[in-house]
């Protein structure tokens, strides 16, 4: 029989039985690495569904990441996901790297924090603006990230094939931009970014600013990015808001899991996120107005109506531009 990350779930929880009364169903919640921050964003979760809902066995799953997630999901091994709002589109329409995946297999949950598309460069350097990236050595963020993924769609409208690609860990393109080994680096991530801080301290740091042209065009072909702002002294050599775009950290979960069951989660953690927000700051940012930011992919029918009761704003206008499940 082949071992599965389920079916190992489920021989464990076998195994216990004896000593506890088993859960009525397992639901998994894929992250990333231990220590890292989406796994400690599906562990709050884990706890206040175990302690809201009864006979669920919630439990947070170290992976290797969000694209192993989408993965895990296609292949019916965990319920729900950590994932970004453009791979949860991508997934859900089985396009891009889900190419060849069940399409609608895999809808939106809950936006909980964005993630904005920096553009990093240094003072007296050959980039200054997108254009500029054309032709030069760019890092991309290591294979396997969603990161690299966000790179990748920049790339290819700002520079087709004409660029020299480094495709490494953002801490390793700092120190590549810093020595002067590539023009610039790319890093769709939470800010501030720590790397980025530290070599802010060593070199003039700027950020490459997206115009509103190129945003109209990237979130016509990429309706998952939305736009903002990456605010002035995030960075110490950056004093003014940097415009760019960027897409919501979020939970994305699958299709199979009932209505009753995912109404009566999301609620448990609407009405849990005081204390969530002890577990991790960013909960205590998300609100009914920020819920279904970046969202491509249609609701999972117990969210929306859920998302209905409690009278998030845009609602209806969500579901009339992605649809309804």
């Amino acid at each position: 029989m082949k071992l599965t990350l389920k079916s190992t779930l489920f021989a464990a929880a076998a195994l216990l039985a004896p000593i506890a009364a088993q859960a009525d169903d397992f639901f998994s919640i894929g992250s990333c690495p231990v220590g890292c921050t989406a796994y400690t964003w599906s562990a709050g979760i884990a706890d206040v569904i175990n302690k809201n809902i009864a006979g669920v066995e919630a439990t947070a799953e170290e992976t290797k990441g969000y694209v192993a997630n989408i993965k895990l999901l296609q292949d019916e091994e965990i319920e729900a996901s950590m994932a970004t709002t453009l791979s949860s589109y991508e997934a859900y329409a089985a396009t891009g790297p889900y190419e060849g995946g069940e399409p609608g297999k895999i809808l939106s949950w809950m936006a909980i924090a964005p993630v904005g598309m920096h553009v990093i460069a240094l003072e007296g350097g050959p980039v200054n603006t997108l254009a500029d990236l054309k032709g030069k050595r760019v890092g991309m963020g290591q294979p396997g990230g969603v990161s690299m993924l966000d790179a990748n769609v920049l790339m290819e409208m700002v520079a087709g094939d004409d660029f020299e690609a480094f495709r490494v860990r953002l801490g390793d393109m700092v120190d590549m931009l810093s020595d002067g080994n590539i023009d610039a680096a790319l890093w769709n991530g939470s800010f501030p970014l720590p790397p980025v801080i530290k070599l802010s301290a060593q070199r003039d740091v700027k950020l490459i600013p997206i115009s509103d042209e190129f945003y109209a065009d990237l979130s016509a072909k990429y309706p998952p990015y939305f736009r903002l702002a990456i605010p002035g002294g995030t960075y110490e050599d950056v004093a003014a808001d940097t415009p760019t775009y960027g897409l919501a950290n979020g939970l994305v979960i699958s299709a199979d899991v009932s209505e009753d069951r995912v109404y009566a989660m999301t609620k448990a953690i609407f009405e849990s996120l005081d204390d969530l927000a002890g577990v991790h700051p960013a909960f205590g940012r998300v609100t009914k107005e920020t819920v279904l930011n970046g969202f491509g992919a249609p609701l999972h029918p117990g969210a929306l109506k859920y998302y209905r009761e409690i009278g998030v704003p845009g609602i209806e206008e969500f579901v009339a531009r992605v649809g309804e499940k």
